[in-house]
């Protein structure tokens, strides 16, 4: 999306609030999905969603100015907000408690594994024959998912113990979802705003997709770690703060960077990713009720953080006529979102969640 916005005419602004405005609309909606999904058949309402990308992404794939691609970038948005709530909750339905680390491992090692091709394969078609193929194979993606979705569950999913749960398992919910949603606006900025400074630099699309494509490919290698050894990081405050620490530091230095530290930094921004992700998934379905809502609050977060991050980082690249603004209201919202966690987690251990 960013290339054939570039392509029409947009600016450090209108690459941010195009970020902004499909995002936006998906963290808007996606709380309510999420709602949605515990009353309405979860795969009927993710086969809705498919219907909603499909037609979304063609009319991407025939915008002929930019402001035709901000009428069909919140449609695209809004139309993904039913699918992963869904999806995620009819894991969960189908899983015991004892058995969700490891069948969370593999939807995030398959979702993952297929973003990470997607990048690379998109950076490569771009190149080679037009972003407009982008869209068009997207579209075929959503059409062949449509049907690869399995058929509702009849049975009500099995009452479990509630003792298997954690007691800090809210605290650490709603640490997740904080340190998951600025991760993923750190992610986006990455997305909308680092082929400008790939341009800037004189390099092709292709070594664009093959930086996303490792940071997703890291992401990916990450999941598979933490689902062979889940105590490495469940319930451990230091597993989510590292990661985030890196991370900011990484994307503070990328402006400045050469392609090989470049590389080195995509490590860092995948392995980070895939900790904070993983995280915020389990522990918004490590829980007996309302798993639809909270994995709708759990993508409503990675919306939110997706929007706002680099919405202002191109805010105040306009306003500065500067490059690495961007990274650097990044690397801001990583320090804040520390502060926010290491609050509530104070918080948390006196008061009874």
């Amino acid at each position: 999306m960013p290339f054939k916005a570039l392509r029409l005419g947009a600016g450090p602004f209108e690459l941010g609030a195009l970020a902004a405005i499909s995002t936006g609309t998906y963290a808007l909606l996606a709380g309510a999905c999420g709602r949605l999904a515990d009353r309405v058949p979860r795969t009927s309402f993710a086969r809705l969603s498919c219907v909603g990308i499909l037609i979304g992404c063609i009319g991407l794939t025939t915008a002929p100015t930019l402001r035709w691609m901000f009428l069909c970038a919140p449609f695209v948005g809004g139309s993904m907000s039913p699918f992963w709530p869904s999806v995620q909750a009819s894991l969960a339905d189908r899983t015991r408690l004892h058995d969700l680390e490891r069948h969370l491992g593999r939807f995030n090692l398959s979702w993952s594994a297929g973003k990470s091709c997607g990048f690379l394969v998109g950076g490569t078609l771009v190149a080679a024959a037009g972003v407009e193929t982008t869209f068009t194979l997207a579209s075929c993606i959503a059409f062949t998912i449509f049907f690869l979705l399995p058929g509702e569950m009849h049975a009500p999913p099995a009452v479990e113990d509630h003792r298997e749960l954690h007691p800090q398992a809210p605290l650490f919910r709603r640490l997740a979802w904080a340190a998951n949603g600025v991760a993923y606006g750190l992610g986006a900025t990455l997305n909308h705003h680092y082929p400008r400074l790939v341009q800037e630099f004189g390099w092709s699309p292709r070594t664009f997709g093959v930086f996303l494509g490792l940071v997703y490919l890291t992401q990916t290698l990450t999941f598979g770690a933490l689902m062979l050894f889940p105590q490495v990081w469940r319930y451990r405050r230091s597993a989510l703060f590292v990661p985030q620490l890196l991370m900011g530091i990484a994307v503070v230095s990328l402006p400045f960077a050469g392609l090989g530290r470049v590389l080195v930094s995509a490590l860092v921004f995948g392995c980070g990713l895939g900790i904070c992700y993983y995280s915020s998934i389990y522990y918004s379905l490590h829980t007996i009720a309302d798993r639809g809502r909270n994995a709708g609050l759990h993508e409503g977060f990675i919306g939110l953080g997706s929007m706002a991050v680099p919405l202002l980082g191109g805010l105040l690249a306009r306003d500065l006529r500067a490059l690495w603004a961007p990274y650097a209201v990044a690397g801001g919202a990583v320090a804040l979102s520390l502060i926010l966690q290491e609050t509530l987690y104070r918080w948390g251990r006196r008061v009874p969640a």
